[in-house]
């Protein structure tokens, strides 16, 4: 058996993962699937309602930093190309003390496939849409 911790932290996880879906009919599905195994609503309710209220705040995006002061280089992942480890070792040798910037990011980011052409899973939330205003509708 879970221990309490584990139990709210399974519902938390799940939670996140249906946001990223269809969420509330993975949600009604996930509730059955739990009252099915002895649970009451009345004991899975709060447990929702305070994972729906830490998701909230853990899902919206954070503030971007102050880029004034960092350097983003942007390059294409290749298997048999330049790593970040050799980009960042390049620039610490070479223009790191003649540099302005306080910080450097290097983005990574893969090459197009088959499957970004085929297949399109990245699912838009709607406006001003929380996950605790969902599990209080249910």
């Amino acid at each position: 058996m879970l221990t309490y911790s584990c139990f709210k932290g399974l519902i938390k996880g799940e939670l996140h993962r249906y946001w990223r879906q269809d969420f509330k009919t993975l949600v009604i599905k996930f509730l059955e699937r739990l009252m099915a195994r002895g649970h009451t609503l009345e004991k899975l309710y709060p447990i929702f309602t305070q994972a729906a209220s830490t998701l909230d705040n853990v899902i919206t995006p954070p503030s971007p930093p102050n880029s004034d002061h960092t350097l983003y280089i942007h390059w294409t992942h290749h298997p048999n190309g330049l790593q970040r480890s050799d980009i960042r070792r390049i620039y610490n040798q070479s223009l790191q003390h003649c540099d302005t910037h306080e910080r450097m990011i290097v983005a990574l980011s893969r090459p197009k496939n088959l499957r970004d052409v085929l297949t399109k899973t990245a699912l838009a939330l709607p406006e001003s849409t929380s996950i605790q205003d969902y599990i209080n509708n249910l």
